[in-house]
């Protein structure tokens, strides 16, 4: 990861910051991910799993999964009971980080 100092510059009503070239031509992209929090922002390249994170009712709908979870255990099942080549097609061409 490499660091760099920008100045912020006026762009109409708003300030706005230069990103690197070799960050575009790197992520092949021209639309990122901005997070800010109090004290930070974070600059990311878009993928295609943002736009699932980014649904608002995402985190819900994840948050009532693990509530069931919790709530029935004896639902659950060891991946490999259930994962079949249907899993395999469904996830094909995706990248896992760590992995």
């Amino acid at each position: 990861m490499r660091t760099a100092v920008k100045k912020l510059f006026k762009h109409g009503g708003s300030y706005a910051v230069d990103i690197p070239m070799d960050f575009v031509r790197h992520t092949g992209t021209k639309e990122v991910i901005i997070e800010s929090a109090q004290d930070k922002i974070s600059i990311r390249a878009q993928n295609n799993l943002d736009t699932i994170e980014a649904d608002p009712l995402f985190h819900s709908f994840v948050e009532a999964l693990i509530k069931d979870a919790l709530k029935h255990p004896d639902k659950l099942r060891n991946v490999k009971e259930v994962w079949d080549k249907e899993w395999d097609k469904l996830l094909e061409g995706i990248e896992v980080d760590g992995e």
